[in-house]
């Protein structure tokens, strides 16, 4: 793990480049109330590789830069209510059970304003949970 916070009201600002494979965590945040600026992009390749992994309710994740995910790996993983994902970046997720952003909460909202472009059996956007929304703006193949 690169970045492994336990506690709530977290804030991470990652402006380099986050790459993950071999089953690793980038960033891995457990509490309430965090947020991450991934103003640098990430690749993360791999089963069980999650770039950013966030276990709390209310989290805020904005991903500005460009994101590469492959062979089973997940770019943003929340596990919480009321989560918030802002994906203005470029996404492209290729790959059997390959995702993009996972969330598993309820009220929870992701904009996609970014291109996001999925092959190969992945999953751009996967939440589970009740009254879930997704804004997509940008293009999606």
């Amino acid at each position: 793990t690169g970045t492994e916070i336990a506690g709530n009201n977290a804030v991470v600002n990652q402006d380099g480049t986050l790459d993950v494979s071999g089953g690793g965590h980038g960033i891995d945040i457990t509490g309430d109330s965090a947020t991450v600026d991934n103003k640098g992009g990430m690749t993360v390749t791999d089963p069980d590789s999650i770039g950013i992994l966030i276990d709390g309710d209310k989290a805020i994740v904005n991903n500005d830069g460009d994101n590469a995910i492959s062979n089973g790996g997940t770019g943003t993983q929340i596990n919480g209510d009321e989560a918030t994902v802002n994906n203005n970046g470029n996404t492209t997720v290729d790959g059997q059970g390959s995702t993009g952003t996972e969330i598993a909460g309820n009220n929870v909202v992701v904009n996609q304003d970014g291109t996001l472009d999925v092959s190969g059996g992945g999953h751009g956007i996967d939440i589970t949970g009740d009254s879930a929304t997704v804004d997509n703006k940008g293009g999606m193949t």
